[in-house]
């Protein structure tokens, strides 16, 4: 990554941060954006006083397109996009029936808008360049939801089926486009959701129970993917989910429900 000028939206914590630091430590510069500035600009801070790469920290709202505009010219004025990580996300239980409209929308706005205003302000931009690499963020709902994630399961599917779509368009271009699809990550996002619940411990064993791996993953094995995926280790790879996932998807120890529920 020596050289090359990568973005990460969703930048500020769990799997985002992650990311970005990795492809900062790997010598790429990186153009973070996220809604929590302070948190996208500690990350910037750290990286420098450790020398562990350069980040460029924006604040940027990935469903409106004049902040996802912004936070690509600034990766243009410093000479990319060369990679693109599509990483911000947002998180709602809710069974359908639950979901309200403007529930529904926002959600939506946040992780199949985003990724599609990510692509969109990154695509002419890697053309002049030459090619380039795209890495949006799916997830196993998509094949395998649980009760209650319909908006999530819906996003996530929709992903992954625009990066295929992206892959079929772009790759006469030499731009390619992958995903990849995490099991249950222990992020901030992730302990938010168990602390809600009686017994945390046991939500968190439970999810972990899920994989075939029987533990939840890191954001750090995120992150080695996604540099796999953002340099030219993966030359040939485009229009592909990566699963990210300890064996989740295989289905060995899934039963369909909450891990609160077992």
């Amino acid at each position: 990554m020596k050289g090359k000028i990568a973005v990460v939206t969703g930048a500020g914590r769990g799997n985002g941060r992650a990311i970005a630091s990795r492809l900062a430590a790997e010598g790429a510069t990186v153009v973070v954006g996220d809604l929590d500035e302070g948190a996208v600009k500690e990350l910037a801070a750290e990286a420098d006083a450790a020398g562990a790469g350069k980040i460029v920290a924006m604040r940027c709202d990935v469903s409106q397109e004049d902040d996802v505009e912004a936070l690509f010219a600034e990766a243009e004025r410093l000479g990319g996009p060369h990679a693109v990580v599509a990483q911000a996300g947002a998180i709602l239980e809710a069974t359908l029936e639950e979901t309200t409209p403007e529930q529904w929308d926002r959600f939506l706005s946040v992780d199949l808008r985003g990724t599609y205003l990510c692509a969109r302000a990154a695509i002419p931009r890697m053309r002049a360049l030459g090619g380039g690499s795209i890495v949006n963020m799916s997830g196993t709902y998509a094949y395998l939801p649980e009760r209650g994630v319909a908006v999530q399961a819906a996003a996530k599917g929709a992903i992954m089926s625009l990066t295929r779509a992206l892959a079929v368009e772009l790759g006469p271009d030499r731009i390619r486009v992958n995903c990849i699809v995490p099991g249950y990550i222990e992020t901030p996002m992730v302990a938010h959701w168990a602390d809600k619940h009686p017994d945390p411990a046991a939500v968190r064993a439970a999810a972990g129970g899920l994989h075939s791996l029987r533990r939840m993953g890191t954001p750090e094995e995120i992150a080695a993917m996604a540099l796999f995926l953002c340099s030219d280790e993966s030359s040939f790879s485009t229009g592909h989910p990566y699963h990210v996932d300890g064996g989740l998807a295989a289905g060995m120890n899934y039963t369909g429900n909450r891990p609160e529920d077992a």
